[in-house]
């Protein structure tokens, strides 16, 4: 039996209409959700090969599964709930037949799980610095030249989204990141909730210098 909330869901954000447009945008949610996310997602799947991986199962799920599928990308689901991703599996769709969906910690995704090559990652699971720089690090060396890694909950709105269920304090990380000289990062401040969504450039090793 399909779980009513994911099916809600799925019907609400419209992914019937995504075939004929040929990206993954709401027209109902617009930029106010995740439509810049499937937008630039579907950029990089484009233009670099590799699969994907998402940390932190939900709306996104939707997007990821229709580019996965418009790309003929594998993909790796983790969340440390499984009624989340036991309801999404109720909603054809909201995963491709053969993704692969880890219900445990991200610690244990990244330890146990055989992956592929990687070009796009999403990484919304806990909302703590310590976390979410652990599961960064953790996809890191996966991630094939110029992959991108895309990050939510960069930037709080204000101090009321400093808690763990909200915001937590993933700003830390996404402050240290923009110190690198290895990626190039970039922070929207506007969609996915307006609460910043990072978008991190894995630079390729040993490139001209005009293309550094």
């Amino acid at each position: 039996m399909e779980h009513p909330g994911s099916r809600d869901l799925m019907d609400f954000i419209s992914p019937a209409q995504w075939e004929k447009i040929g990206i993954p945008y709401s027209d109902k949610l617009s930029w106010e959700r995740w439509g810049l996310f499937g937008v630039l997602a579907d950029y990089v799947l484009r233009y670099i090969y590799g699969d994907i991986i998402e940390v932190g199962v939900c709306e996104t799920s939707i997007y990821i599964s229709f580019l996965a599928k418009k790309y003929n990308r594998k993909t790796y689901h983790n969340d440390i709930q499984p009624a989340v991703i036991e309801n999404c599996q109720t909603v054809p769709g909201y995963f491709l037949p053969d993704a692969v969906l880890v219900k445990d910690s991200s610690d244990n995704f990244f330890k146990n799980t055989t992956f592929t090559s990687i070009a796009l990652a999403f990484i919304d699971g806990d909302h703590t610095y310590e976390q979410v720089k652990k599961d960064f690090e953790n996809v890191m060396p996966l991630m094939v030249p110029n992959g991108h890694i895309f990050l939510h909950d960069t930037l709080p709105l204000s101090d009321e989204y400093l808690p763990p269920h909200k915001c937590g304090d993933v700003y830390r990380f996404r402050q240290e990141l923009d110190g690198r000289k290895d990626l190039d990062v970039f922070t929207f401040n506007h969609s996915a909730w307006s609460v910043g969504l990072t978008m991190v450039r894995v630079k390729p090793i040993g490139e001209p210098h005009y293309r550094q």
